[in-house]
């Protein structure tokens, strides 16, 4: 009976390592889109600037709200004990309502700042957006290059190996020289040393992906694409007139500059305002008594006056109170003089003077910095497409060498050494043409945003098939 229990904990046990591993070695297939969603959604950026949006719109609201009234509710209670006379105790009820008539345009300064910090979050969400779907497009394609290569390297490999194969036959025949076979070992384990590194640049790059995408590290992704096989790329020639037109109204920035110089200047205007003196009015009404409910009605009104002298406040305020059916009646005032209590207010002018004239030399220059960044990405994607082509032709002259190399050695004309130089120096053309494809990629979207386009918008570049990298 317990060697049957044992063998079911044991099949258990057995079973949930067989799901865990599966777990564990399930693979994620990633093509460009996938990949930009997974890590929009999975941002820490993106959602710190989405929480900072939120937080300027709570700053609006709070800056409406200074235009309407304050009210509050108050309940006075007080006790007095004296010796030789009968205990006091009073109590009061009242309702307070202020509102500020006049504080020389501060409440609008205040506002326009603070819709001005919810505009420059808005583009800050584009911004960030576009730069991170940049950065994950350009590791992305710089993976593929590598995985090309890797392709690439896989298959030098293999023709070496066999022509190494057929030159060792050949010596022990007496048909070549130990030299020539060491000759083709040295170029085999030259192309397997490439190997080996574009291997560990390769995964090296997957794991700044995974940690780019904020993946789990267990995780095993594979990127869908091959630059060399499955990606057709078109070529359209662009006016740069054109397009410096198109930034200026698709790029984020320019509305970006023009709302933090609102912004900057409304809050300039609001330090400078403040010698400019607040006048609140305000009224209150209630019941007081000794009694539980306080039964006694009373009300008044009240005016008041601050304003700031320097680092210095100044606070004057008037009261008049009513009691007992308006038969007894008050008038109070007081003058409170703080001094050397806002010693702030010249910081905030400097800084905020500061600000605003940044944000001023950023408009005025942000039309020839957009502009030069299109001539930039423009010239840079053309000379990539002419190396592209160039790069594209060089491989094909080395591939008809190659053939004519091989029929050579197949007669004799020729020794497997040059056949082997001759695939060492197509290795690095056929590296030059990854390169080149990747930088053409590359300035693609680097046009796209220069332009203030949405990536992938131009349609210059489409994936097709998969071929996917064999390990040894």
């Amino acid at each position: 009976m317990s060697f049957g229990i044992n063998r079911l904990i044991i099949l258990a046990i057995i079973i949930n390592f067989s799901i865990f591993a599966d777990e564990e070695i399930s693979t994620l297939y990633l093509d460009l889109e996938k990949a930009e969603d997974i890590g929009i959604e999975n941002s820490p950026e993106l959602k710190m600037i989405g929480s900072q949006q939120k937080i300027k719109k709570l700053l609006v609201n709070e800056n409406w709200r200074q235009y309407f009234p304050t009210a509050s509710i108050r309940w006075d209670r007080s006790s007095s004990i004296i010796e030789n006379t009968a205990d006091s105790r009073n109590q009061r009820f009242t309702l307070n309502v202020d509102q500020v008539v006049y504080d020389g345009g501060r409440r609008s300064l205040a506002l326009d700042a603070s819709l001005g910090e919810l505009a420059l979050a808005k583009y800050d969400v584009k911004i960030a957006l576009n730069k991170l779907r940049f950065k994950i497009r350009t590791l992305f394609f710089s993976i593929l290059s590598k995985k090309s290569q890797l392709i690439t390297l896989e298959r030098s490999i293999k023709r070496q190996s066999d022509q190494l194969f057929y030159a060792n036959r050949e010596l022990q025949l007496g048909e070549t020289t130990k030299i020539k076979v060491l000759e083709l070992e040295n170029r085999l384990n030259e192309i397997i040393l490439q190997e080996k590194t574009a291997r560990i640049d390769y995964e090296s790059q997957i794991q700044e992906f995974k940690i780019l995408l904020r993946l789990k590290s267990s995780s095993e992704i594979k990127l869908i694409g091959n630059i060399l096989g499955d990606v057709n790329y078109n070529y359209r020639n662009f006016d740069g007139e054109n397009l410096i037109n198109l930034a200026s109204n698709f790029r984020v920035e320019f509305d970006k500059a023009r709302a933090e110089h609102l912004q900057t200047q409304s809050k300039y205007k609001y330090a400078q305002t403040f010698y400019i003196p607040t006048v609140s009015v305000g009224g209150f009404h209630g019941y007081r008594g000794d009694e539980y409910p306080p039964r006694e009605r009373e009300y008044g009104f009240n005016f008041r006056v601050s304003m700031l002298l320097g680092p210095n406040s100044l606070q004057d305020t008037g009261n008049y109170t009513s009691r007992n059916e308006n038969n007894d009646r008050f008038l109070t005032s007081s003058t409170t003089l703080g001094i050397y209590d806002n010693l702030q207010y010249q910081r905030e002018i400097v800084t905020s003077g500061n600000a605003a004239y940044q944000a001023k030399v950023n408009l005025n220059q942000i039309g020839d910095i957009i502009a030069s960044e299109v001539k930039k990405s423009l010239n840079s994607y053309r000379v990539s497409w002419d190396a592209m082509k160039q790069a594209d032709e060089n491989v094909i002259l080395f591939e008809k060498r190659i053939q004519i190399k091989e029929e050579q050695v197949r007669l004799g004309e020729a020794p497997r050494t040059e056949l082997a130089e001759t695939e060492i120096r197509y290795l690095e053309a056929t590296n030059a043409q990854i390169a080149s494809r990747l930088r053409f990629m590359s300035s693609i979207a680097e046009l796209e945003l220069a332009t203030g386009l949405s990536l992938d918008q131009l349609g210059l570049i489409k994936f097709g098939e998969v071929l996917p990298i064999e390990k040894n």
